[in-house]
This record gives C-alpha cells, sequence and structure tokens, in this order.
C-alpha cells in the first residue's frame, strides 16, 4: 500500500529552498521510519538495513567515504558538541569498514598540518589513526585539499599555499588578449616551483600521519579542484604569454596543451610526498579526472596524473544529479546520465574499461527535494554494469544550517547493495565489456523505447554471457511514476522482454549455453527506504556464492520463448542439485540477529528424498525429510541461533539423491512465510 505525507514547509529564502509556503506530497515509505520527526541516529539507521550480500572472496576495490564523518554522527547540529559527534564519527567509521565495505579514511590530510593534533585524543585525526592501527587487515585511505594547506599551522609565514598566492608577476597570471590581468589565478605557463612548494607542504602534513601509522596507507584522493581550470582554455588562447609557452611546446592543440601542462603540474605537486618510501605502493587518484563532454582535462593525456589502479586508469567523474528530474542529462555542474554516457565512450575508446565515480544523490537541506533510494539504486547498478567498480561516495555539508543525517545516511547504503550486486557477475565485470556499435563506438546507454528508463548491457569478452540492467526512473518524488514496467530490449539477435524496476533489476543472459539461462541478482531489493525493507533473509537459490560445480550446470530457467523473442518478464529460475552435489549462501549475522534468537529456515523445493543443510548457524548439519513429490513445496526447519566469532555464517546445501530442485531459501522468526506481494 502506498501511504503518502503532505507537509507544510515555511524556510527562509536564504536556504535557497523555498521562499514561501509550499505543499509537498510525498511517499512515506521513501523516508525513514517515522519521517519527519523520526528520531533515530544514522548510526542506529546503518545498523538497522539489511546487509549488503556481497560474494565472499571478492576482489573489488572497497568504497571511499567521502561524507564526512563527524557531520554523519551529528557534528554542526544544534546542542551537539565535538564531546560527543567526534567519537560517534569514530563508531560511524567502524560501521561503515565492518559492514558496508568502505575504506578506513583520514578526511583531509590537513588536520595534521600540526603535530599536536595527532596526540589529541579529542581530536578525530588522533582517534581515525588508533582505529586504523587497530585495524591493520582494512584498507586505509586519506583525503588531500590542495587548495586548503595552511603554511602558518606548519609554523611557516604564508597563510595559504602557493598556487593561491596573488604576488607573481603579472605573466603567471590568466589575462586577455591584450595583456591585461582578468583573473588572479594561476595559468597554464606557471613555474614548477609553485607545485612544488605546495607538494612539500602536503608532504608535511602525510609524513605527521605516518610517523603515527603501524601500517600502510592505500590510497590517497586529491580534492583535485586547484587552478587553472580547464574552463579556462578558451580566455588563455588569447593572451600572447600563454600563446608562447604553447608555441614552445611543439603542441598544436589547445586542449592537448592545457592537459599537458595540467598534468605537469599536479605531477609535480604528487610527487614531493608520492617518493616517500611509506608511499611507495599507494594509489593516488584526482577527483573529476574524466573523458567528460565539456570543461575537462583531455583524459588520453590527463589521465596519468593518477596512478594505474591494478594496471588500470580509472577515471573520477562526478555524478550528482541531485534532484529527481535531473537523472536524464545534466544541468550546470549537476551530472547525470548523460554525462557519464558521454564521458564513458570517450574513455572506452581510450582502453579504460574501467571507472570510479564521485556520487551522491543530493544534500538539500530538505531531504524531498533530493533523490529517494529506490531511483538513486537503480542508476548506480547500471553505473556498475557500464564498468564502476567502486564509488567515492559523498554528502556536503557546505554552510550552516546542516543537513541532518539521519536524512541522508542511507546515501552511505545505497552503494554498497550496489556494489554488492556487482560482485555477483565479477566475471563478467572483469572480462568484459560494454558492447559497440556498427561503427565501434561504445554503447553505454543501450537502447530501449522506453524515455523513462536506463538500461546498461555488458559482456563477457570470450562467452556469449551478458549483464543486463535497468531502471526506470520518476521525474519527481510525487509518487506519480511506475514503480515498475515491463519492457524490451535486443540483445544478441534476440529481443528480450524483461522487467525494469525503480531500484533497478541485473539480470544474467547467458547463452553459452543451450537453453540458454536468465535470472535476477538482485531480486530482494525493494524500492521504500532500507530501514523499511524486509527483515527476513529471502535468497534466490540460484544466487549462490560457491558451488560443486558450474553455475551453468546447476541453474534452469523458466520463461517463454516464440520466433527471437524471448519473454522473460515472469521467469522462474531454480536449481538442480544431483547426487553428492552442494551450493553455499552467505549470510550476515547481523541479519540474523535483527530477527531475534529463534528462527526458521525455509526452503521451497521439489524433492524425492532429502535435503543436508550444513550450516554454523545451526551449530550442526541437519537433514530434511520431505515426501516424494513432483509438486513445488515449502519444506521448513526451526532452529536457535548459535554463536559465532565472524560476521558471516555460511549456509550449504547439499543433495543426498538426484534431481532435487530448489528455487528460494528464506531464513524468518516466524513459521508464517513473509510476505512476497512485489517481490
Amino acid at each position: 500500500m502506498k501511504r503518502f505525507f503532505y507537509i507544510i514547509v515555511i524556510v527562509q529564502q536564504s536556504y535557497n529552498l523555498y521562499s514561501q509556503e509550499t505543499i509537498l506530497k510525498v511517499d512515506t515509505l521513501e523516508f525513514q521510519k517515522g519521517y519527519p520527526t523520526v528520531h533515530t541516529t544514522a548510526i542506529q539507521q546503518l545498523q538497522s538495513f539489511p546487509s549488503p550480500r556481497y560474494a565472499p572472496n571478492n576482489s573489488f576495490i572497497r568504497l571511499f567515504n567521502w561524507m564526512n564523518s563527524k557531520f554523519m554522527a551529528g557534528g554542526g547540529q544544534p546542542n551537539v558538541n565535538d564531546a560527543y559527534s567526534i567519537p560517534e564519527a569514530v563508531k560511524i567509521q567502524e560501521e561503515l569498514i565492518l559492514h558496508w565495505n568502505y575504506f578506513l579514511t583520514i578526511q583531509n590530510s590537513g588536520m595534521a598540518s600540526n603535530k599536536e593534533a595527532i596526540n589529541n585524543s579529542k581530536l578525530p585525526l588522533k582517534l581515525y589513526i588508533d582505529l586504523a592501527n587497530k585495524n591493520p587487515k582494512v584498507p586505509l585511505a586519506i583525503t588531500t585539499f590542495w587548495m586548503q594547506l595552511s603554511p602558518k599551522k606548519m609554523g611557516l609565514p604564508d597563510e595559504k599555499p602557493a598556487i593561491l598566492k596573488k604576488n607573481y608577476p603579472n605573466s603567471y597570471y590568466i589575462k586577455d588578449a591584450t595583456g591585461t590581468v582578468t583573473k588572479k589565478m594561476l595559468n597554464f605557463a606557471a613555474p614548477d616551483s609553485i607545485f612544488i612548494n605546495d607538494g612539500n607542504l602536503q608532504k608535511i602534513c602525510l609524513q605527521n600521519i605516518l610517523s603515527h601509522l603501524t601500517r600502510p596507507v592505500n590510497m590517497i584522493n586529491e580534492n583535485g579542484e586547484e587552478p587553472p581550470g580547464a574552463n579556462n582554455i578558451s580566455i588563455l588562447a588569447g593572451d600572447k604569454d600563454m600563446v608562447a609557452d604553447k608555441n614552445k611546446t611543439g603542441i598544436s592543440d589547445w586542449k592537448i596543451y592545457a592537459a599537458q601542462k595540467k598534468k605537469h603540474a599536479r605531477n609535480m605537486y604528487s610527487s614531493q610526498f608520492l617518493k616517500l618510501p611509506e608511499l611507495k605502493n599507494t594509489w593516488f587518484t584526482i577527483y573529476a579526472v574524466e573523458g567528460g563532454p565539456i570543461d575537462r582535462f583531455d583524459w588520453e593525456t590527463s589521465k596519468s596524473s593518477c596512478s594505474k589502479i591494478k594496471g588500470n586508469y580509472y577515471s573520477t567523474p562526478d555524478f550528482y544529479p541531485r534532484t529527481p528530474d535531473n537523472w536524464k542529462k545534466w544541468k550546470g555542474a549537476w551530472h547525470g546520465w548523460k554525462w557519464i554516457n558521454d564521458g564513458r565512450k570517450v574513455e572506452i575508446k581510450s582502453g579504460d574499461k574501467f571507472f570510479s565515480p564521485f556520487v551522491s544523490a543530493g544534500w538539500s537541506l530538505n531531504p524531498e527535494r533530493d533523490m529517494r533510494p529506490a531511483q538513486w539504486l537503480g542508476l548506480l547498478k547500471c553505473l556498475g554494469v557500464v564498468g564502476a567498480e567502486f564509488y567515492y561516495v559523498g554528502y556536503f555539508n557546505l554552510k550552516a544550517p546542516y543537513s541532518k543525517p539521519k536524512d541522508y545516511v542511507w546515501q552511505a547504503a545505497m552503494p554498497a547493495y550496489s556494489q554488492a550486486i556487482t560482485t555477483h557477475f565479477s566475471d563478467i565485470f572483469f572480462n568484459g565489456n560494454v558492447l559497440f556499435d556498427n561503427k565501434k563506438e561504445p554503447i553505454v546507454t543501450y537502447p530501449v523505447n522506453e524515455s523513462d528508463v536506463v538500461a546498461a548491457v555488458r559482456k563477457h569478452d570470450s562467452k556469449e554471457k551478458y549483464v543486463i540492467a535497468v531502471t526506470v526512473q520518476p521525474s519527481s518524488n510525487t509518487e506519480k511514476f511506475p514503480l515498475e514496467k515491463n519492457i524490451e530490449l535486443s540483445v544478441a539477435n534476440e529481443n528480450i522482454k524483461l522487467k525494469a524496476r525503480r531500484q533497478g533489476s541485473v539480470y544474467v543472459y547467458d547463452k553459452s549455453v543451450e537453453p540458454a539461462l536468465f535470472y535476477q541478482l538482485d531480486r530482494w531489493h525493494q524500492y521504500e527506504h532500507p530501514e523499511r525493507w524486509r527483515k527476513q533473509w529471502i535468497n534466490e537459490a540460484e544466487v549462490f556464492d560457491t558451488a560443486s560445480n558450474e553455475s551453468n550446470k546447476l541453474i534452469h530457467s523458466i520463461y517463454l520463448k516464440y520466433g527471437n523473442t524471448i519473454d522473460c518478464s515472469l521467469a522462474e529460475s531454480y536449481i538442480q542439485l544431483d547426487s553428492k552435489e552442494w551450493t553455499e549462501y552467505s549470510f550476515s549475522k547481523r541479519d540474523a540477529e535483527h530477527l531475534g534468537k529463534n528462527l526458521v529456515i525455509m526452503i521451497y523445493a521439489k524433492c524425492s528424498n532429502q535435503i543436508r543443510i550444513n550450516t554454523n548457524i545451526l551449530g550442526s548439519d541437519y537433514l530434511i525429510a520431505s515426501k516424494a513429490t513432483d509438486k513445488w513445496e515449502w519444506i521448513k526447519l526451526p532452529f536457535e541461533l548459535k554463536s559465532s566469532g565472524g560476521e558471516n555464517d555460511k549456509i550449504r546445501l547439499n543433495s543426498l539423491t538426484d534431481g532435487v530442485l530448489i528455487d528460494k531459501i528464506i531464513i524468518s522468526n516466524s513459521n508464517e512465510l513473509p510476505d512476497l506481494k512485489d517481490y
């Protein structure tokens, strides 16, 4: 049932939200329980959400936290002081690294400008370092902000970094054709000494941190908004000093010249600290180094200002649609799907199959203006199919009054839910790419006839095996748009009908076997706010983590086929286990604890003998007897949750006879089947 909520909001115009009384109509199921008067904290919500279901032992890079943990813990809110928010920020970080696949992040190396900050247990820096040393197996990341470097805090005379100084000769600054300085901002011919000086300032901050770490730093990400920008190229092209410098290089194209000079400046800066022996294996990345359509430096040239990651260059575009209506194209600085489409085409043609976007669904003081969880999750899944291995997850508290973290903490969860699904098609992800058209252009946005649907398709390099992600996208938060619809697309010369949901639907289409397999990886995801998702653990049997045999030998699919059309809109899949075969499923212990101690495992199966359940949540092996039947039926086994040391448990299903068919597995706190409507 849809529930709607009417709010009368009166906000001062200075908040840049509403200048007059406005009535909004929203579906409360897309917001946390009790909205807008909810009292749960950000960490309480995260702890209540269902766990993301990552494939075990996957090699995917963790998520990078750009959501300032102190703000997430309530920093900046009325009546919240540092004595409360800083320890809570550490708890937020711990929650994210243990349960949501995030890097542990030291958020802004500038906190270490002064050595005293590292020894002050009342400041976040020392606590983050202590947490990093406590968890040496969790990758550690650091954010750097070139523009925010403070020499004065390091005992030096200048207030700002060298790149921002205003007392250089005019030849260093942006000028018009007459030679008049139009902006006291560095141009592309500024000398190396400026960038080297700032790199050494950053080196001081990082050395102060490294001196207290007992483990490596895995990644450093630079904010990357230092001048001059790519948007200055057209202005500088008329400056005689710039023309002379460009002619000296012998580069004919202004965009290539600007990209080369920008890369050189950045390399001069970063090389000063990356040559530290402790950072010899550390990845270095910069925000917004990408193939975007406007105001970006040439990708082929500029990408090597960042480190190769696992042998590849990963672009870092900003995917910040912010509002529901901006999902399709972009408005100014707020980039929707078309920005990704155009940039990815450039990057993929350059040989770069993977990328790592900065993502945020919006950061308005009024959360009803931001994208809601399902719409955002659907878009993130499509990013995964076109090559996003991990995300820099952002939320920006720019000025007071600050957004309430209880209204936006769900934005930390959606990228994990999306990435977890991607880990279940890792073979296609790492050994595949998007398809190409007849002109050898990458097909980033896969063609469909529906104007409110995004589709993405990726194919294995050597197998007729595809992954398809589709999402139906609303253009407002007023529920005037469908939650799902059946669509059609053409893949491998066949017309496929399937279901697109708002929260995204991700399918595997495997034509390497006959008959072809078609099954869904994310069926358990819901459109509501994650605090409202089902607490029962429901899993399709074909989405297993490991098995005694190859998946295409265990999985069977049922769908309609007529001519070259495959109707998968109501497709069902199941596994068939013969004697001594087994499948295994990872299961978060916390998900079980959400349900309580006395639980029931339910298996929807068709079998003539017995199934063995082997799992450490039960404590020992169990045989579930079933009468011989040709019908599907629910087989249920009550059990008591046993304690175990790990974060995850495993469920293993063995067959003691041939021809055991299994469709679904549920863990519940009731003998009654959960409501599977809209499942």
